[in-house]
């Protein structure tokens, strides 16, 4: 079956090769959609640090003070829906 998907060509050690095909044999899966699955997984958890790191960054700097009540969002919604 072809594929229109890019196509990457990575050099693995033998042993990480060797892994994977049993990974690949243990799910019954192509070693390509092996690799393919590890991949996305890996990008998704280098993703989900990311924003953990902003979201800690942005718990140091709130300051209580400067922050918006649930009441006075909700007043500021209500007139601006109010105006269209």
């Amino acid at each position: 079956m072809s594929t229109v998907l890019p196509r990457v060509q990575v050099a693995l050690e033998p042993s990480t090769y060797a892994i994977l095909e049993r990974v690949s044999r243990a799910e019954g899966a192509s070693l390509s959609h092996v690799v393919a699955s590890l991949v996305q997984t890996s990008l998704e958890l280098s993703e989900d640090l990311a924003l953990a790191q902003v979201g800690e960054a942005r718990l140091r700097s709130f300051r209580r003070d400067d922050a918006v009540t649930t009441d006075a969002l909700l007043a500021w919604n209500r007139k601006r829906h109010a105006k269209r």
